[in-house]
């Protein structure tokens, strides 16, 4: 494994001469996109050295990795580019270890001789700290939990200097590079859900934004427990710049959203990774989802995912479903109550139920809920999975532990962006924020599959009995999911949610083809 990443940084040492003969804008953007990797592997290095397994670092290397033939492809050549990438791209597919960490200092070192090679090339002795401080300035931007100054003593380490001043042989100063700037971010997590994966989230961007700026991009968060739509609008209107939330949560005003949350029966998490960087053409602006926030809906929003649950179980029971006729009414012949938001919600009442939000509970907290589990006020109650559900005592209520969660194979959840405040941003900001969402939904992710696991095994220790829907229910459920679906499309006048509804079918038909072939 290590020796791929050796042959790949020494197939690039052979050809830093073509690298260097780039215009200047090329140069930079090189550089910029080899400080990465060597950021990647020096972080890496760092959780090695402290008894960490660096999931998310190796991750993010392997999509840099990915990106080499496009990034170089034109100065060494294509077939010579893909060569590189595919050695990169094995290193990646294995997780390094302690015996591995002498090797990879010595290719981060590569990678830092690259970066100074290529920024400086031309510039001269005189104005060396000002293309090495450019890159700097660019690094910062793509670059999770390092701030500019450490980056450029690291490259300068014999030439100290504050970057955040200005400087005769730097015609950026510092105020106007990273400004000082405090944003407002609402999130629907109260602390009613303290101690869920979920509730660290918001939290988590915000954190990283401030530290990849040194703290001069804050972002204030307000835990408002606010409704979607209530976000929504303030976000939309500039109330607000940013909010955290699911768009599940929410009137049928903002229905054709649900695409970028959470369809019944819809994708699996790595196919729903896919759909939410998924674009129609590669240069496009926006990704698709993206897309139905900025053109086709016209909200002065732009989301970006921030989190997500994975798979989810289906919920506390208070007696076992044999039948559909056991979800329809109980022994006092009055229509079961389930709390659940959503179209999930919706299908339930389809099949006999009726929801939370229906017999007048809309904003029954979480504690409330389990509280009407307890007491045969709701027949059944949802919430995401094994760990978030022993810390809110759903356990407690009930004792029929139902999977798979087919109304939520793979929820998202987004920080929604005021698109004048976004476009207000340097550019250095927006690739921090980016990252920082980026990072938050690969950590809240990797957390739900690690941790539920464990949960799982503790609530079955406690007298839980785990059953799985039945045929009959799971079959009756998913032709209500197609039903509804149809019926929105042919509802919505604007004809917004049949277009993202078709192309939604179109990427999970062409997608589960391929995602069929890996299973075993």
């Amino acid at each position: 494994m290590i020796d791929e990443l050796i042959e790949a940084v020494t197939k690039l040492s052979e050809v830093s001469d073509r690298l260097e003969q780039a215009g200047n804008a090329r140069r930079k953007q090189i550089a910029e996109y080899f400080a990465t990797i060597e950021d990647c592997l020096r972080q890496s290095i760092d959780q090695l050295k402290n008894g960490q397994t660096p999931n998310n670092k190796w991750a993010e290397f392997r999509v840099y990795a990915r990106k080499l033939s496009t990034t170089i492809g034109k100065e060494i050549g294509r077939e010579r580019a893909e060569e590189i990438s595919l050695l990169l791209l094995s290193t990646a597919r294995h997780l390094p270890t302690d015996q591995d960490i002498s090797s990879i200092e010595k290719v981060a070192g590569e990678f830092r001789g690259l970066v100074n090679t290529i920024a400086t090339k031309e510039a001269g002795k005189s104005t060396r700290r000002q293309a090495i401080t450019n890159v700097v300035y660019g690094l910062a931007g793509a670059a999770v939990g390092v701030s500019a100054d450490k980056i450029l003593k690291s490259l300068l380490p014999h030439e100290p200097s504050p970057i955040f001043k200005p400087s005769s042989t730097n015609n950026i100063s510092g105020s106007d590079a990273f400004p000082s700037i405090n944003w407002e971010m609402h999130t629907f997590l109260s602390d009613s859900f303290k101690g869920t994966i979920l509730y660290g989230a918001p939290a988590r961007v915000c954190k990283l934004v401030s530290e990849m700026t040194d703290g001069r991009f804050k972002i204030n968060l307000t835990r408002t427990g606010e409704t979607t739509e209530a976000i929504l609008s303030k976000v939309r209107k500039g109330q607000i710049q940013s909010g955290y939330t699911g768009i599940y949560y929410n009137t049928d005003t903002y229905r054709v959203l649900f695409f970028g949350c959470a369809i019944p029966f819809g994708l699996s998490p790595q196919e729903q990774t896919a759909w939410l960087n998924y674009k129609k053409n590669s240069d496009d602006e926006f990704t698709f989802i993206q897309s139905i926030y900025t053109k086709k809906l016209n909200l002065n929003i732009i989301p970006f995912p921030a989190g997500a649950t994975g798979g989810q179980m289906g919920g506390w029971w208070k007696e076992k479903i044999n039948s559909l006729d056991d979800l329809k009414r109980d022994y006092r012949g009055q229509k079961k109550v389930i709390r659940i938001p959503g179209l999930g919600g919706d299908v339930f009442v389809n099949l006999g139920m009726t929801t939370h939000d229906r017999v007048g509970q809309a904003a029954a907290s979480l504690k409330e809920s389990v509280g009407s589990l307890k007491n045969d006020i709701f027949f059944a109650v949802e919430w995401t999975s094994p760990y978030d559900d022993l810390q809110l005592g759903l356990n407690e209520a009930a004792k029929f532990y139902y999977y798979p969660g087919w109304w939520e194979p793979s929820t998202t959840f987004d920080v929604n962006v005021n698109m004048d405040a976004w476009n207000k941003l340097p550019s250095n900001y927006q690739k921090i924020f980016k990252l920082a969402c980026s990072e938050t939904y690969t950590t809240i992710l990797s957390d739900y599959d690690q941790k539920n696991s464990l949960a799982l095994e503790q609530i079955l220790s406690k007298g839980v009995e785990l059953i799985k829907f039945n045929d009959d229910v799971m079959k009756a459920a998913e032709k209500e999911t197609k039903a509804l679906l149809d019926l929105y499309a042919t509802q919505d006048p604007t004809g917004v949610f049949k277009e993202v509804y078709d192309e939604w079918m179109s990427f999970k038909n062409r997608i589960r083809k391929w995602s069929n072939l890996t299973k075993y």
